[in-house]
């Protein structure tokens, strides 16, 4: 599994990305391997001494102990994957062939050793359901002893998933402290929820796309719905998905568009960089430079690349955006939903 990014939030930071006392009333909530939700709710937990966190860029909210964020005993760590067939299961594929597009993982970090105590994995709805349709356990594919769905938002489905710990190498301190820790994963399962996730309408802008050609807000007349995704050249998931967006760009529906925006694309450096990734991977729909107020927005408005808006005809904004990359019956799916919001 191959890391792209991995964010570890200081005690500073603890309420802002995907959580002094312990939780003593936690009872151990029922497991199902079988990718299937166990039903326990945020009501039959006392969450005193936890703190709400948000995670962005995968879309989630949940709760975690203070005591143990406060001190950096447990970080929440962000990955970024490329998203392979999960259809390939059970094939001569390398592992990553069945990675989730992206997850969340929460590491118990004593001073010796680090620990994954639970992962919250996003997959394709369709692709997962295909998998989990053919008979096989929610376990194959995680390669955990726990996993089960916890929720379905545009296309993606929610993985809570518990790897085997293996804690041979704590001491007797830190392993009572371990023990503590996995006592709460039931309260911390049920609090997992999907988040809703906002972004303003794009204001006017006028500016040039990267072959110099002149684009402003006129852009989206004429269209009754426009899919914006948004990438950076330092994202390698925004660029592996850029030969499937071209494909998708050359057979949208009726009265849709796609074009893209290059978040930083502010120098010379970087427009001709990004110029030769788009030379590279045969895209030639409109990639726009940002002007100044275009730019602003970003700054204010983004939260990860690549993010993919929706916006009528005048630009304003349709539904939520969507965050990270997705396959692209995934994008398809949503792209329907959005048209369909718009109406006739």
């Amino acid at each position: 599994m191959k890391k792209f990014i991995k964010s570890k939030i200081t005690a500073a930071l603890l309420c802002t990305f995907i959580i002094t006392l312990l939780l003593a009333g936690c009872t151990q909530s029922k497991k199902s391997n079988t990718g299937k939700n166990s039903g326990n709710q945020e009501k039959d937990y006392d969450y005193t001494g936890f703190e709400d966190y948000t995670e962005d860029s995968l879309g989630i909210t949940l709760k975690l102990p203070s005591k143990y964020l406060n001190n950096e005993t447990i970080i929440p760590g962000k990955y970024e994957i490329m998203f392979g067939d999960i259809s390939q299961l059970g094939k001569d594929t390398p592992k990553s062939e069945t990675d989730p597009t992206e997850h969340m993982d929460l590491f118990y970090m004593p001073q010796k050793g680090e620990y994954c105590l639970f992962r919250i994995l996003a997959y394709p709805s369709d692709k997962w359901d295909n998998w989990m349709n053919s008979g096989k356990k929610a376990t194959d594919i995680t390669g955990s002893s726990v996993s089960e769905e916890i929720s379905r938002k545009d296309g993606t489905v929610y993985i809570y998933d518990q790897p085997t710990v293996d804690t041979s190498t704590l001491d007797s301190k830190n392993k009572a402290s371990y023990e503590e820790i996995v006592k709460m994963l039931p309260a911390i399962r049920a609090s997992i929820k999907a988040k809703a996730s906002t972004m303003g309408d794009l204001g006017t802008f006028s500016t040039k796309d990267l072959n110099g050609k002149a684009v402003d807000n006129s852009i989206f007349s004429g269209h009754k719905l426009t899919m914006i995704n948004i990438w950076a050249t330092f994202c390698r998931p925004c660029i592996k998905e850029l030969p499937d967006l071209q494909k998708m760009s050359e057979n949208m529906p009726e009265g849709t568009q796609l074009l893209s925006i290059v978040g930083d694309a502010d120098d010379d450096k970087l427009l001709k960089l990004a110029q030769q990734i788009l030379k590279d991977k045969g895209v030639s729909y409109t990639n726009i430079i940002p002007d100044k107020p275009l730019k602003q927005y970003l700054d204010k408005n983004m939260v990860a690349y690549p993010t993919t808006l929706f916006v009528d005809s005048s630009g304003k904004i349709v539904g939520e955006p969507i965050i990270g990359e997705r396959d692209m019956s995934v994008y398809k799916e949503i792209l329907n939903e959005r048209l369909a919001q718009v109406g006739p």
